[in-house]
């Protein structure tokens, strides 16, 4: 007796979407103060964030830092946060919270900003994770092609001068050595005296 195809559940669907595991968040306000200042933060920290923006500001980047004192039990929370934000204000976002930190960009990949969020130092205070995310991601990555390029081309270019020093001390060394008269092979052997046959 055949019981029929089985039933298989993958994933059960999402009961809640993602905005509402942030309700309790003014995301407006939140928009507003990053359109203006480039910083919505508790009062202690807003001087040192502000002077973070301006600095980004000035290197040609568009910073925006956002510190919130909620947790929320969904550790890709700040990253949602983060996305939803930088798709109204542009740049990148950077989010902290007590539980976590996220972050999104139209300028930086996501490869630079894991990267950046993965030197910050443990214990770190919003404001000194935020300013070494936002160095670690300024800062000058090395380009592993173009060093390997240039070692190639050194490589090839001490080759090619080693063999011209070469060729030139041969000349150098036949130029002072007196032709051997009569008696030699024209072989570059040496005559052993055996009579040829």
């Amino acid at each position: 007796m055949n019981p029929g195809p089985a039933v298989f559940v993958l994933a059960e669907p999402a009961t809640q979407p993602q905005a509402d595991v942030w309700s309790n968040l003014d995301m407006a306000a939140i928009k507003e103060s990053l359109t203006t200042t480039g910083v919505w933060a508790p009062a202690d920290q807003q001087a040192a964030l502000k002077e973070l923006v301006q600095q980004a500001d000035a290197d040609g980047h568009s910073l925006h830092v956002v510190v919130l004192d909620q947790s929320y039990p969904k550790f890709t929370a700040y990253r949602d946060i983060a996305t939803e934000l930088q798709s109204q204000v542009g740049g990148t976002v950077l989010v902290f919270g007590p539980s976590g930190s996220g972050t999104a960009s139209s300028e930086f990949s996501r490869v630079q900003l894991e990267d950046a969020s993965s030197d910050v130092t443990k214990g770190s205070t919003a404001t000194q994770a935020a300013t070494q995310m936002y160095h670690k991601a300024v800062d000058p990555n090395v380009n592993w092609n173009g060093v390997t390029i240039g070692l190639i081309v050194l490589v090839v270019i001490g080759a090619v001068i080693a063999r011209l020093q070469m060729k030139r001390k041969r000349r150098a060394e036949s130029d002072q050595v007196p032709a051997a008269v009569g008696g030699g092979s024209d072989d570059g052997e040496p005559d052993d005296g055996a009579p040829s046959s």
